[in-house]
């Protein structure tokens, strides 16, 4: 089912912003401190802030926090003509412009800044954290990017609850089956 629920890619965010990441899974396990944690999947988010709402959603996991991944993930998910981007101060943000689309990085400093700057990928982190978590008690590698399209198929449906059944239905109807013999073939990004 979850392979289903994804997003067009012809549909893009707009507006302004908020781009940031995250890193998941992999609690017990030592790390360096910072954005290069051992045995953590790294999550990037684009969400549109709405004033006192986030707006649509998209998350994807990346192999790195870098330009070579951050810029072309945040560059596919916005309409870079009706779009300002707002990131925090990380350098993987930094070719934003050179590539036509309007940033604006705001140094963050102190890491209690973080949530202030950046208010709307901040709840959804914490939601997507709590999802998981709570309902699934921890999701593998493998299939965390199956996971995330579901989190944003119903993040950017949470209006439409009425209708949701018949959206997902309807997915499923029209979706290639995913047999469980491919499912577990295919190998950790």
């Amino acid at each position: 089912m979850r392979s289903a629920l994804h997003e067009r890619p012809e549909v893009r965010l707009t507006g302004l912003v908020e781009a940031d990441e995250t890193y998941l899974g992999a609690r017990h396990e030592r790390g360096v401190p910072g954005r290069r944690l051992e045995g953590k999947s790294l999550v990037a988010a684009v969400v549109e802030s709405r004033g006192e709402r986030a707006g649509a959603l998209r998350m994807a996991v990346l192999p790195a926090a870098s330009q070579a991944e951050l810029g072309p993930f945040v560059r596919g998910a916005i309409d870079q003509a009706r779009t300002t981007v707002k990131t925090d101060g990380w350098s993987g943000y930094r070719d934003l412009r050179q590539h036509g689309a309007r940033h604006r990085a705001v140094v963050q400093g102190d890491p209690a800044r973080s949530a202030k700057i950046l208010p709307w990928s901040h709840i959804v982190f914490s939601n997507l954290k709590g999802w998981l978590r709570g309902t699934f008690h921890g999701v593998s590698r493998k299939h965390l990017p199956r996971y995330l399209q579901e989190f944003v198929y119903r993040t950017n449906r949470r209006w439409l609850e009425r209708d949701l059944f018949f959206y997902v239905l309807r997915r499923a109807v029209q979706s290639e089956p995913l047999p469980w013999a491919r499912l577990t073939a295919e190998t950790t990004a």
